[in-house]
């Protein structure tokens, strides 16, 4: 799921560039009608078994990025939206770089040139957040993306190398306050910039159900240091407990017994709306919530966490007026709660 050129180097032939770039977070490289690459968080083989809504969540691009590095003063970067329109946010390294409003149908070439300033920093200083300055990032969001090609007019084109960028890998599965809003960062961003993690998005909005084949796709995974597991709130409304139970407890009996070795955090559902007088599904996240305390105290193993949601999300001030989507504010706040509380898990146990 960390992919590099070389992995996709069959896809992406007769397509400038894209034979030299590294592909973060995207699982499979789908060929588009006419010209250019869709790019896909989750491969097919897994999103046909999702639950409805989950299908197209599954191949939306949030947390994708094209990485690269080249001396190239001006590099072209051609991509289309086809479907929504959508903000695309370029980073050299960890530092912000542009933000470019796209339309949805149309076929568009991002210009890009490389910030004089950055040659004047020491470049150690601007590697905080594990990324080094030289790595181009173009980061998507909540939509279909297609990709065509990178140009950069001769100068040597390639993907990161070990050291660019962080050495520590943190898989996010949950629902969409994991997944984030379009154009804002979700608090995984955050807590990864902190914790000097490379994180790799899997929240699956309003779908995340814990299928079969999710479960074990995750448990396949290899080039991961650490996986957290927001789980329940997306499934309160369509299931039971028994089947909550079922399948949480198949997620982490198959990633405690395949990777035995790797810190994993279950992540209680985070306070909202339905803590409130009224809602009437106050019990159902209580219940839940149990579920998931139960799972972690049965299998008793050294690597598996609980943290409590309300430890994330603290205030519900963090809330936007839904009562169950974080703010921007509330993102930074659980970005920052969160790395802290990982910090201490992964110091403990040695990652």
């Amino acid at each position: 799921m960390y992919n590099s050129a070389s992995t996709h180097s069959s896809s992406t032939k007769g397509l400038p560039g894209l034979d030299r770039v590294a592909f973060h977070n995207v699982a499979e490289l789908e060929p588009a009608a006419g010209y250019g690459l869709y790019l896909r968080r989750i491969p097919r083989s897994v999103r046909e078994h999702l639950n409805e809504r989950g299908r197209f969540i599954a191949g939306e691009a949030g947390g994708c990025e094209l990485r690269f590095v080249t001396m190239a003063p001006n590099i072209r970067v051609t991509l289309s939206l086809p479907e929504t329109d959508g903000s695309v946010t370029v980073y050299k390294g960890g530092l912000f770089h542009s933000r470019h409003e796209l339309q949805a149908g149309t076929i568009r070439t991002l210009q890009l040139s490389e910030p004089p300033r950055l040659a004047m920093a020491e470049r150690d200083l601007l590697m905080k957040a594990g990324f080094a300055p030289e790595v181009w990032r173009i980061c998507f969001g909540r939509y279909a993306c297609v990709v065509c090609g990178v140009e950069t007019f001769g100068h040597p084109l390639r993907p990161p190398v070990e050291g660019e960028t962080p050495g520590k890998r943190w898989i996010a599965y949950g629902s969409s306050i994991t997944y984030g809003e379009n154009g804002s960062l979700p608090y995984i961003s955050h807590a990864a910039r902190r914790l000097a993690a490379d994180v790799l998005g899997l929240g699956m909005s309003g779908s995340c159900h814990c299928e079969r084949e999710m479960s074990n796709y995750l448990a396949a995974q290899q080039d991961w240091s650490f996986m957290t597991l927001e789980l329940g709130v997306n499934m309160r409304d369509h299931m039971s407990p028994d089947e909550f139970r079922e399948r949480t407890g198949y997620l982490l009996d198959q990633l405690v017994s395949r990777h035995p070795e790797k810190p994993v955090a279950v992540i209680t559902i985070y306070p909202n709306f339905a803590g409130f007088p009224g809602s009437g599904i106050a019990e159902k996240d209580v219940h839940f919530n149990d579920i998931l305390r139960s799972h972690v105290k049965r299998l008793d193993h050294p690597k598996l966490s609980l943290i409590e949601g309300n430890k994330v999300l603290d205030d519900l001030a963090g809330l936007s007026c839904d009562l169950i989507h974080p703010g921007d504010e509330g993102h930074i706040r659980m970005g920052e709660n969160l790395a802290r509380v990982l910090e201490g898990i992964l110091q403990t146990q040695a990652v």
